[in-house]
């Protein structure tokens, strides 16, 4: 298993489908009391993120549905210039170092690419 729990499988499948710029929406769900927790993976990640190129197009904190019933706490919105960038933090020792911290706070996540 690599950073973000993403498994090497999924990574090549990933890398495989082409190269250009993808946008990842990630959708959390905290655990009870995740919040600190959370907000000490934001912060070691953030560094991480930025020498990959990538940035932070948005972040928020859910307000409720409109359409469907899936609860979400946050959403997180990342502009990646490549896959391979994506590929690269994934694979930094910094960003393995920090899952503990996403597998503390976090209860379940989604994380969506778009070309």
């Amino acid at each position: 298993m690599l950073g973000l729990d993403v498994t090497p499988e999924a990574l090549d499948r990933f890398l495989a489908g082409g190269d250009g710029p993808i946008v990842l929406v990630n959708l959390v769900r905290l655990r009870s009391g995740g919040s600190d927790a959370y907000a000490r993976y934001r912060d070691a990640i953030g560094p991480i993120v930025e020498r990959v190129g990538a940035e932070l197009v948005y972040a928020g904190s859910s307000m409720g549905t409109l359409i469907g019933d899936d609860g979400w706490d946050i959403a997180a919105v990342v502009r990646y210039p490549s896959r391979q960038a994506l590929a690269e933090l994934i694979h930094d020792p910094a960003f393995e170092a920090a899952t503990p911290l996403r597998h503390e706070a976090v209860e379940d996540g989604v994380l969506y690419a778009f070309a």
